[in-house]
């Protein structure tokens, strides 16, 4: 599978309570579970880890998204921060 390389930044949005939070429907959206989260060392050209997120929906499809393990970081500490603006 191709994915494009340059997608290495992310938009992340913050909502301080679910009711903020955008409603996610179909049917431009569909859910799926997230089965498998697999980090692959040197998984960018750049020799830098990867995260590979694997999804299943309700009729077996399988999906994968690719991040950075940059990306990653920077949702862990969207998630850090937001816990710290929350309590």
């Amino acid at each position: 599978m191709t994915m494009d390389p340059g997608t290495n930044d992310l938009n992340i949005l913050l909502s301080d309570s679910p009711h903020d939070a955008p409603t996610y429907r179909p049917p431009e959206y569909r859910g799926a579970n997230m089965t498998t989260a697999h980090v692959v060392g040197k998984g960018t050209i750049g020799g830098f880890p990867t995260v590979d997120l694997i999804f299943i929906d309700e009729n077996g499809q399988k999906y994968v998204a690719m991040l950075t393990g940059k990306l990653i970081q920077g949702l862990a500490s969207a998630v850090q921060g937001m816990e710290e603006r929350t309590k």
